[in-house]
């Protein structure tokens, strides 16, 4: 069994989310090439055909047989989504770029590519079992021919034989469609080309999507923060995709249902007893007065008096009862608290966490040159810091600290943090750090509006430049305004005293819509006015999603739930 299909194994047989989430990484590349291929080369469509394909596997997961391919069964899936999606437009386009292929001379370039993309998947899907596996094994999954031939059960040799035999096939059916290629050409392309890196942050929003999807099925699954489906790009909120990465990004929706369930069940049989026994109560209290009354003709009995007492006792110890539970409801656990409290759930928490900050640092890892251990350690030292800090809002909620003592505790933190990744990286890379941090904002604030800009990928990229230029100078201006510190972290969800401090968020959501207002009175010299109108909405999303993570990850770690 390969270590895919153990992955399914695991996600099918005990739901397991870190599995699936393992999945959707190893595969979303491969998925969302294909996609963007067969829609060719629409990001938009792409994104929403990786969803679903990824959606199907979820709810599928448990019908697949153990042993399946699912690189072949994913990609095969990907044709049949994508040709639901928009079979019309892309015989047309297929049609047109066929008569372009006939009159052009092949080399193995951007162009050729181009010409080759909407066919590639078509004919790929025609190949036979067998030979469809060895060339997305060997060019899509990008194995060496010893792992191809592991996969299929055969020799370094024979996987090698298998998949020069399958080029000979491809290069038949992509001929007979118009595409003249060799095998030895159509390898050295599929090899260059075949697979695309998906854009940042598709793969979390897509295994949280699809996981949440599942809630509903026999498959138990946790269920993350809505705010965690909104990473997808199309929604175009900056501040969101690092939301769903930073934020504790989990509710298990059925846990805290059943928990809840449970208190209340206990509190209304604890107020229907209460109720019982204060009726009896009053009525032995009447039965006694009356015996105790004018003409009574008889002493009340000590059975009686017992009961009374005993009924007294009762409500006693109900009333402590309730105050118990009040001051649990106050003073107890967080909801969140509650589930870290098993060891394979921490450790889930944790690898969550790990792999939302390796999102966010990983366009970092990449301009310092970090080693693939650097970059490892780098990622356990800030999901280790992210851990660290939920307990320390939890302590902060719960001893309802001083905004003094508030940021003491989160300073130490983050002094920690610092010296511990300025002795991993050294002085260069550490600086780098600092900058990259400081201006996470800016960064991703850009990148994410990029898309939703006018003009070719030459032109989009320069005012994405600009974008950046000017709301890091707006972020500079806007600390130093408010004296604050140049590293004063502006995103609302990755600044831990926001959680612990509702005032603090109220004050940090107001200094970034006051640099995105300023960043909008200047980005109109660049700016269409239909690119301002979609930044205006840009920005009100990314503050009202930051706010919403805000309140959603202060009541989870609240003690009580409160």
């Amino acid at each position: 069994m390969t270590d895919s299909q153990q992955l399914l194994t695991e996600y099918a047989q005990a739901g397991s989310e870190a599995a699936f989430r393992e999945l959707v990484a190893r595969y979303v590349d491969l998925v969302y090439s294909a996609a963007s291929r067969l829609a060719n080369q629409d990001p938009q469509l792409a994104e929403d055909v990786t969803q679903i394909v990824f959606a199907d596997l979820a709810r599928m997961a448990r019908s697949l047989s153990p042993k399946v391919m699912l690189g072949g069964w994913l990609h095969r899936h990907t044709c049949f989504v994508a040709s639901k999606a928009m079979r019309a437009e892309r015989r047309r386009r297929i049609r047109e770029q066929q008569a372009v292929e006939m009159n052009a001379t092949p080399d193995h370039s951007e162009a050729e590519l181009a010409q080759v993309a909407p066919i590639l998947d078509d004919a790929i899907n025609a190949l036979g079992a067998e030979d469809r596996a060895a060339i997305l094994l060997r060019f899509f999954e990008q194995r060496d021919f010893n792992a191809v031939g592991q996969a299929l059960g055969s020799t370094e040799e024979a996987a090698r034989k298998r998949v020069n035999r399958a080029l000979d096939k491809l290069q038949s059916l992509l001929k007979n469609r118009g595409v003249a290629l060799s095998a030895a050409g159509l390898g050295a392309l599929l090899g260059a080309k075949a697979v695309a890196a998906a854009p940042a942050g598709l793969a979390a929003g897509i295994a949280t999507t699809a996981l949440a999807g599942t809630a509903g099925s026999t498959i138990s699954t946790l269920t993350v923060l809505k705010i965690m489906s909104m990473t997808k790009l199309k929604i175009g909120v900056a501040i969101v995709a690092i939301a769903a990465a930073a934020t504790v990004p989990f509710v298990i929706q059925h846990n805290n249902k059943a928990r809840l369930q449970q208190e209340n069940e206990a509190l209304r049989q604890q107020a229907a007893r209460a109720e019982q026994l204060a009726a009896e109560n009053q009525k032995l209290a009447d039965q006694l007065a009356q015996a105790k009354g004018p003409g009574a003709t008889q002493a009340p009995t000590n059975d009686n008096s017992r009961e009374v007492l005993r009924l007294r006792g009762e409500v006693g110890k109900l009333r402590q009862e309730q105050a118990s539970e009040a001051s649990h409801r106050t003073n107890g656990p967080s909801a969140l608290s509650s589930l870290t409290s098993s060891p394979e759930m921490q450790k889930a928490i944790r690898d969550q966490q790990k792999m939302g900050m390796g999102m966010i640092y990983k366009d970092f890892g990449k301009k310092a040159n970090l080693t693939t251990e650097q970059t490892e350690k780098l990622n356990d030292l800030l999901a280790d810091h992210v851990m660290s800090n939920i307990d320390q809002i939890t302590s902060v909620l719960k001893d309802g600290k001083t905004p003094a003592e508030i940021d003491k505790a989160f300073t130490e933190q983050d002094a920690a943090l610092q010296e511990k990744v300025q002795a991993l990286l050294g002085p260069e890379a550490y600086g780098q750090y600092q900058d990259y941090t400081r201006n996470l904002a800016s960064y991703l604030t850009s990148e994410q509006f990029k898309p939703m800009l006018t003009g070719d990928d030459a032109a989009k990229d320069k005012t994405a430049k600009q974008l950046y230029q000017v709301m890091q100078e707006e972020t500079q201006v806007a600390l130093a305004k408010n004296g604050l510190n140049a590293d004063f972290q502006t995103v609302p969800v990755l600044n831990f005293r926001n959680i612990a401090s509702e005032d603090e968020a109220d004050k940090n959501l107001k200094l970034l819509q006051d640099i995105y207002d300023q960043v909008t009175v200047r980005a109109s010299s660049f700016l269409s006015a239909d690119e301002l109108k979609k930044f205006d909405d840009f920005k009100a999303k990314a503050i009202s999603n930051n706010r919403m993570g805000l309140t959603m990850n202060r009541k989870l770690m609240a003690p009580g739930g409160k």
